[in-house]
């Protein structure tokens, strides 16, 4: 299946966890390890968002698990554009060990600790 037709189908799931008047805003793939796909869905109602990382249908309550997957879905988010790789992409440390320059690395520190610090604060569920 295309990473496309992936992250639609990720959406879909996503969606039986939206409350009234939410939508599925953003749908991000990671694998953190190779084999084990992750998705970060991002859900808004207004100027509110909360976030949820799914495996497969399960939402993932594993706070190291759901740390190291933002980290890495914005890291190779950054590291995409500053590369110019058009989305949609699949973060992985095999991404980021051949675009990731030290110094486009380092530069993004501050935003992927600020996202980080959103989703564990509007994160949908316990985190343990």
């Amino acid at each position: 299946m295309a990473l496309h037709d992936d992250l639609a189908a990720a959406a879909e799931r996503a969606t039986a966890f939206a409350e009234r008047g939410e939508r599925v805003d953003a749908v991000l793939a990671a694998e953190p390890s190779r084999g084990r796909r992750l998705y970060l869905c991002a859900f808004a109602a207004g100027e509110a968002r909360s976030w949820l990382l799914l495996e497969g249908e399960a939402p993932v309550t594993n706070r190291a698990l759901v740390r190291e997957t933002v980290a890495l879905a914005a890291l190779c988010e950054v590291v995409g554009e500053a590369v110019g790789d058009e989305p949609p992409r699949l973060a992985t440390p095999a991404y980021l060990d051949e675009h990731g320059a030290p110094d486009i690395v380092a530069a993004a520190f501050e935003a992927v600790e600020s996202l980080t610090e959103e989703v564990e604060a509007a994160y949908r569920g316990e985190l343990g």
